[in-house]
């Protein structure tokens, strides 16, 4: 009996101790908050940016087309010029000296032809009156035309050579604005050289050239309407124009065309925006930015904060109904505002992100979250 009851009160403690150590509610491990923003589509205006490299309506390249040394130089840098007004002279001594010989030569043959063509006749008389066989005539009527052959020769070497002094008179072939000059009086020049004579840019209208990638294109196309790249073109808004400094240059202008095919290098699209230049503030061959707003309807926004980037892509961390965290990647436009990213996939209207703390969180983590503002 005495050892029953030993048992029991054994039993009964170590049923205690182990009611003991159980946890209780309040004991259990504590989930750490983090802030969570429970994102919805809305209005947004913003813009992108894209490098630019500016091009005159036309720019031409002044090339000497013979070999001579410079005589004359009408022109300085940055000078306005007329199509038709000189702007290079090339030594045209020998060329002259060419052009005469060339007369010359065109002269003589003119004389062999006529010498030619009276034996055809004298011949052909003596042909009917039987003093010789016809076979005369008909070597008569060769040398003829060989002596025809030889003035049409030397008349297109005439020709030719009468080019090639016109060569030396270099005239610009459009209205437009003086480049460099890197060669001065006494410099000689060919068709090889490496640099050109100088650059004549038409700057009334300037083309700002940019690149998206085909990823880029598709996104930015699908914000206007339209079914051709023509009919969203005239659906874009104006475009401004970012200068190195800063200052944002007026007036404004419009994308025109986009290249129908890819660059195979590099698998970018080709934009061409066109701005008026009645002042002659730009310059063929600058750089800059181009700017351009959009309006979006609906726009998944994620805040800068609550996203990090890897490898060049960028991720957020995605809470669901358990309160665990997902490493989810997202792809963003271009197009930004100041404190957050416009996500194109990988989010979509009532999910939950975690805004703060990120540096702390690892995949598959539960965390207690914190709502904040919902955007």
């Amino acid at each position: 009996m005495k050892t029953t009851i030993i048992y029991i009160c054994l039993s009964a403690t170590l049923i205690l101790a182990s009611c003991g150590t159980a946890q209780k509610p309040d004991q259990q491990e504590t989930l750490k908050a983090y802030p969570v923003l429970s994102v919805l589509p809305q209005q947004v205006d913003l813009s992108a940016e894209y490098p630019v490299t500016l091009q005159g309506e036309q720019t031409v390249e002044i090339r000497s087309k013979i070999d001579g040394y410079i005589e004359k130089v009408y022109v300085t840098e940055g000078t306005p010029v007329r199509q038709g007004q000189p702007l290079f002279k090339i030594d045209a001594n020998s060329f002259e000296q060419e052009t005469n010989s060339k007369k010359a030569a065109v002269l003589a043959a003119q004389a062999n032809l006529e010498t030619a063509s009276i034996q055809t006749e004298r011949t052909k008389v003596l042909v009917e009156k039987k003093i010789v066989n016809s076979f005369e005539l008909t070597s008569a009527r060769n040398v003829e035309q060989v002596k025809r052959a030889e003035l049409n020769q030397a008349k297109a070497d005439l020709s030719a050579a009468r080019s090639k002094l016109a060569f030396t008179n270099i005239v610009s072939p459009i209205n437009g604005t003086v480049g460099s000059l890197p060669y001065k009086i006494g410099s000689l020049v060919s068709s090889t050289s490496e640099a050109a004579l100088t650059t004549i840019a038409n700057t009334k209208k300037v083309y700002a050239y940019f690149s998206l990638s085909q990823q880029q294109l598709s996104a930015f196309l699908k914000q206007y309407s339209g079914n051709q790249p023509n009919d969203k073109f005239r659906n874009m808004p104006e475009v401004a124009l970012v200068m190195p400094d800063g200052e944002v240059y007026q007036p404004k202008g419009r994308i025109e065309t986009l290249s129908g095919v890819l660059n195979s290098a590099t698998g970018a699209a080709n934009f061409k925006a066109v701005f008026p230049n009645p002042e002659a503030k730009l310059w063929s061959g600058a750089s800059a930015t181009i700017r351009i707003p959009s309006h979006l309807k609906g726009a998944i926004l994620a805040p800068k904060s609550a996203t990090f980037e890897l490898q060049g892509k960028y991720f957020v961390f995605k809470v669901d109904q358990q309160h665990v965290i997902h490493h989810t990647s997202i792809e963003i436009m271009d197009a930004v505002t100041e404190k957050d990213y416009v996500v194109t996939k990988g989010l979509v209207a009532g999910d939950q992100i975690v805004t703060e703390g990120l540096g702390n969180l690892k995949n598959g983590m539960k965390i207690k979250p914190n709502p904040s503002t919902t955007k």
